[in-house]
């Protein structure tokens, strides 16, 4: 099965916390984007926090999930080419390009995520496909700007991490905001229901449970030409390229 948090936090705890934030909230969900429409509009805004490829869908996700009903107005990254390749596949798109008004709203660096994200109204969206190392960062700026969230798989890697996760989707709760975590195992009707029959027993105890995934290449695959230490990346800017 896939989780969203390490194993050092139990199903129950995910369940509790981050589930309980995940309802018709976030514009990627499928579901109709008035739930999170920010207050005085019929029209939320999107920021977009980390442009690569996943970054690029989710923000098509978003835009395509209610046509009109969302405007992308910030994008922001630590790679420059990455943002602008990513805004202009958007623009060319036939489906979404029209709803895409980021114009100077592109913002480069560590704290660009503060930038992007100040573009927004409370209850408007932002969209988190960065690395997860910096997922609880922008998790909690969010919840401070009043902010619905979107925020790719994994979360986290380690328990400090995960704990601080759970606390901060308590606090989402809490101010009524609504949080989207992934869309696809975790939202998978039959995966839930194999989940369920396990958890009720119909296979015995467990002693060790394995989860495979049959797929092309990835983010987490270091493209070939990057192992080559010739490059000009720093070391952490290497890390999470």
């Amino acid at each position: 099965m896939e989780t969203h948090v390490p194993r050092t936090v139990s199903s129950d705890d995910q369940s509790r916390v981050i589930r309980k934030g995940i309802t018709a909230a976030s514009s990627l969900a499928a579901l109709s984007l008035p739930a999170v429409h920010a207050q005085g509009s019929d029209q939320i805004k999107l920021a977009l926090i980390g442009c690569g490829g996943r970054g690029g869908g989710a923000a098509k996700n978003a835009l395509s999930v209610n046509k009109g009903g969302a405007k992308l107005v910030a994008m922001a990254d630590v790679f420059e080419n990455k943002l602008n390749n990513a805004l202009g596949s958007l623009k060319r798109d036939r489906e979404v390009g029209s709803d895409v008004e980021v114009d100077e709203n592109k913002f480069l660096g560590f704290d660009a995520y503060k930038n992007a994200m100040d573009q927004l109204r409370k209850g408007d969206v932002a969209i988190f496909t960065t690395p997860l190392a910096f997922r609880w960062v922008h998790f909690q700026y969010a919840i401070e700007r009043g902010l619905n969230v979107f925020m790719e798989k994994p979360l986290t890697a380690d328990g400090p991490s995960s704990r601080r996760m759970l606390a901060l989707a308590e606090e989402a709760v809490k101010k009524n905001l609504k949080v989207g975590v992934g869309l696809m195992s975790h939202h998978s009707r039959h995966m839930q229901q194999l989940h369920q029959r396990i958890q009720d027993g119909e296979i015995g105890d467990l002693m060790l449970l394995r989860g495979y995934r049959m797929q092309g290449g990835s983010g987490a695959c270091i493209p070939r030409h990057l192992t080559r230490r010739g490059n000009d990346l720093s070391e952490v800017m290497f890390q999470i390229i």
